[in-house]
Formats: structure tokens, sequence, C-alpha cells
């Protein structure tokens, strides 16, 4: 089973298509990117009122960090569309899989924080190659 077939199961998004999966070198270990692009034709959403209106260009692609795999980091790869809102003016899509400017996804957040629960929070950082400040702030927001 490929690994699309396997987020289109557990993390699928009406909007988005997960498009090409790649391992890359990280800094210290062997990284997966997954390329996402929004569906054709799909409108995104505003942030600030949560309205589907026409977006007009892209921003830099983001990496969001999703549960790993094999002990293997697992990034959304995305360049966000910026939209035009005639309520809220020029602001970024909201995206289904994160929140802000937060750089985990709800899913890993999640992950992280029902880990910590059984865990301390270092222990739990140092079991999935993390931080202690990603394992603190994925515990203490409200998701």
């Amino acid at each position: 089973m490929h690994l699309k077939s396997i987020l289109n199961r557990v993390e699928r998004h009406k909007c988005f298509v997960y498009k090409q999966v790649r391992i890359v070198d990280g800094l210290v270990e062997p990284e997966i990117e997954v390329e996402i692009e929004p569906r054709a034709n799909s409108r995104a959403i505003c942030s600030g009122c949560g309205e589907k209106r026409p977006g007009y260009d892209r921003l830099p692609p983001r990496r969001f960090q999703f549960v790993p795999l094999w002990n293997i980091a697992v990034f959304f790869v995305y360049a966000m569309r910026r939209v035009d809102c005639p309520t809220c003016g020029v602001t970024v899509e909201r995206v289904p899989w994160g929140e802000g400017k937060e750089h985990l996804t709800t899913s890993y957040r999640w992950f992280l924080a029902r880990w910590a629960r059984r865990l301390s929070w270092q222990e739990t950082a140092n079991a999935f190659n993390t931080t202690w400040d990603n394992v603190f702030r994925s515990t203490t927001v409200r998701l």
C-alpha cells in the first residue's frame, strides 16, 4: 500500500490532494515530504470569517510536521493561497491540517498530547524526535 493511500484513509481532506511523496535528506535523519495541492476548482477558505473566497496568488511553500512513520519525520509541504475577502481583507487561507502559524499538524499535536499523558514531556519528546517545547505546546493549547 502506498503512503498516499494510507494518508487518504487516515487524514483525508476534501479540498486537497496528496500529490508527491519523496524521501529527502534532513539535517540528521532522512525525512518524508508529502506535497499537497488544492483540488482543481476548489476555493480557498478565509482564515478570518471562514467563508469560501477567491484566491489570487500563493505564498512560498510551508512545511507542517505530521505524525512520524517508522520513526521517520513526515512533513506536509503546501504553498498557501492568499485570499481576497471583502469582509476581512487580504488573508491567508485556512487549512484543515494546521492552525494559525503552528508548524505542527493538528493530528501530530493530538498524538503528542496523548503520549504526554503516559510519559513525561521530555520522554515523549525524545521518543518522537521532537522538542520539549513542541510537546508542551501540544498539551497546553486547546485543540
